[in-house]
């Protein structure tokens, strides 16, 4: 088993902050040798532990492929169930980063907690370090606004639909993903086809509205609006993703899509009539071209 460096958090969003993490573990691997790899969960400890939704910014699947963009080779996911709950700290770095996975050096945030009750912490990995022989090294965080980036501050952001700030914040486009599925064809019937992909039930949802957005097939990217919520004016509970490529002919029913979403628009709302909902669509997509060209 070649040695690892390894990186340690959860990651959600892969924003600044564990950006800086990733990019010292690859090159804290280049300078010793060692082959560059993240440990991180599958599922998010907070919501196993309060059994509340995980409200992600990124799911797993997207979260690993933006933690491997950064200089990492292999990404571990753990389950986090009761036993990692109650796992000691010290039984962490002993069992799973040395004895699985062949740490060699360890790179962590200065918030990052670990172990059963989060009773580890960095100054804790230094200590385990000099005492069985890997190295640690400690990031501060990153600061923008004068204030820390974390996930939870790009969630505030993301609920709130600030999607620029939050994108600044992450480092990336903010993106939703699915497989496009059949609507009931209102869309179509109002002049304006649309497809729909279902948010992914881990996820935030963004601010219910209309968006600006880019949407990304493997044939090409398109202008997109986007409309995010449960589409009021008939009478739906069930969010969906809505979305109105721009200049676009042809049919992406079951192909997955990716949205990066660029700019909130206006708020979702109820029209009394098809016409006037058929008028606000019009102004919603000659807005997208202007943001977007």
């Amino acid at each position: 088993m070649k040695k690892t460096a390894i990186a340690l958090g959860f990651f959600d969003g892969v924003h600044l902050g564990h950006q800086r993490i990733l990019r010292e573990t690859a090159a804290l691997a280049a300078r010793q040798g060692l082959q560059p790899a993240a440990v991180t969960f599958e599922n998010q400890p907070r919501a196993f532990l309060t059994q509340k939704p995980a409200a992600l910014l990124t799911p797993g699947p997207l979260r690993r492929e933006l933690i491997l963009q950064q200089g990492i080779e292999c990404v571990h996911l753990l389950p986090f169930d009761a036993r990692m709950a109650q796992m000691p700290p010290e039984d962490f770095v002993r069992d799973v980063l040395l004895a699985q996975y062949g740490c060699g050096a360890v790179v962590c945030g200065e918030n990052y907690t670990f172990g059963a009750r989060g009773s580890g912490d960095g100054r804790l990995l230094e200590r385990l370090g000099r005492a069985w022989g890997f190295d640690v090294q400690v990031c501060p965080p990153v600061v923008r606004e004068q204030r820390t980036v974390s996930s939870s501050w790009i969630r505030e952001l993301v609920a709130a639909g600030d999607i620029g700030r939050a994108r600044a914040l992450l480092g990336h486009d903010y993106v939703l993903r699915g497989t496009v599925i059949h609507g009931r064809g209102v869309g179509r019937k109002l002049g304006f086809p649309t497809g729909n992909i279902e948010l992914h039930p881990d996820l935030l949802p963004p601010r219910y509205g209309v968006y600006a957005a880019w949407l990304r097939t493997g044939a090409g990217v398109w202008p997109a609006a986007i409309n995010i919520g449960v589409r009021p004016t008939f009478g739906l509970t069930r969010p969906v993703v809505e979305f109105n490529i721009l200049d676009f002919s042809g049919d992406l029913y079951d192909a997955e899509v990716e949205l990066s979403l660029v700019e909130f628009i206006r708020e979702e709302r109820a029209f009394g009539t098809a016409a006037a909902l058929t008028d606000q669509i019009a102004r919603d997509v000659a807005r997208v071209k202007e943001i977007l060209q």
